[in-house]
């Protein structure tokens, strides 16, 4: 489990956010380092590590060469690794079993987040819940039943939002929130964290890597288990919709989404600067893929010190 400072780090972005002056600030003994030394093999293994963290897969031998090549001459610099990744994370043309980079990498981050929240659960298995929903609807209508009707509507969107959060994260309609959001939303993980004193637990453990505090919780109960209107985070939310809302769109929870993409990358808790240091544009922007290259450029990540 991970432990939070946010305070410290919120206090700190906004001091950010706020300051409306700026000055040059020279640090002595900033030279650049020294790439030459480092061996082929260790830009391979580069290489190598960064399509399997950010696609999912080994590159093709013709691409290690052509990565590799294209860092090395240009001496390994940030500008060079900069350039490679964002050909990953964002190149949308055609690519003989990835369909296309940009498609590649929402699929690893969608994976990824259905075994974080879901258990892995299978796009099939998914689309068997939504075809027996659509038995349900039938029967119901069959039977002049609109409430139950309306009640299978809507838990078949909940699992489309999960198939199409994938897609529409890809273009932009949506954000990585949005994702989170359906993935808390649905009859699957109700099933796995059952009766809401488990739901509230897991979705805050899920979310923030941390159990929720005592008025978090009787307010998120609340919420949850009787429908009741409660103020958390700052917001209100008075159903389950809206509570997973609130969760997914919080200082907290962006936050929590930098650590995680530390501990993926780097099996390591991010320090607090490392989290202030990418806060405040991953809040305004939402683009977590440059919350991945961030981490993705470092020496610390290449291996290359």
């Amino acid at each position: 489990m991970f432990k939070f400072t946010l305070p410290i780090t919120l206090i700190a972005v906004a001091g950010l956010l706020s300051c409306n002056k700026s000055e040059d600030i020279l640090i002595s003994g900033n030279t650049p380092p020294d790439y030459r030394s480092v061996p082929t093999i260790k830009v391979e293994n580069y290489v190598n590590r960064y399509f399997i963290d950010l696609l999912g897969r080994e590159p093709t031998d013709t691409e290690r060469v052509y990565h590799t090549a294209l860092l090395k001459r240009n001496k390994l610099s940030l500008a060079a690794r900069d350039t490679l990744i964002n050909i990953l994370l964002y190149d949308t043309s055609y690519h003989i079993g990835d369909s296309s980079y940009r498609h590649a990498c929402m699929q690893r981050i969608y994976d990824l987040s259905k075994a974080r929240f879901l258990e892995g659960a299978g796009d099939d298995d998914i689309a068997q819940f939504i075809g027996n929903l659509e038995f349900s609807i039938t029967i119901s209508r069959l039977n002049g039943d609109s409430v139950g009707v309306f009640a299978a509507k809507a838990e078949q969107k909940k699992y489309r939002d999960v198939l199409q959060s994938k897609w529409k994260y890809r273009k932009g309609i949506a954000t990585y929130s949005n994702m989170c959001e359906a993935m808390l939303n649905n009859s699957i993980y109700d099933q796995i964290n059952m009766n809401s004193f488990n739901y509230v637990n897991a979705s805050f453990d899920d979310l923030f890597q941390r159990q929720p505090l005592k008025d978090e919780f009787s307010a998120s109960y609340d919420i949850i288990d009787k429908n009741i209107p409660r103020q958390i985070f700052g917001r209100w939310a008075a159903n389950k919709n809206e509570y997973c809302d609130v969760l997914t769109h919080t200082p907290e929870f962006y936050e929590a989404q930098i650590r995680w993409i530390y501990y993926l990358l780097l099996q390591r808790e991010a320090k607090t600067q490392e989290v202030i240091n990418l806060l405040g544009n991953y809040i305004r922007t939402e683009n977590m893929q440059e919350v991945q290259k961030a981490i993705v450029k470092t020496d610390e990540y290449a291996q290359f010190r």
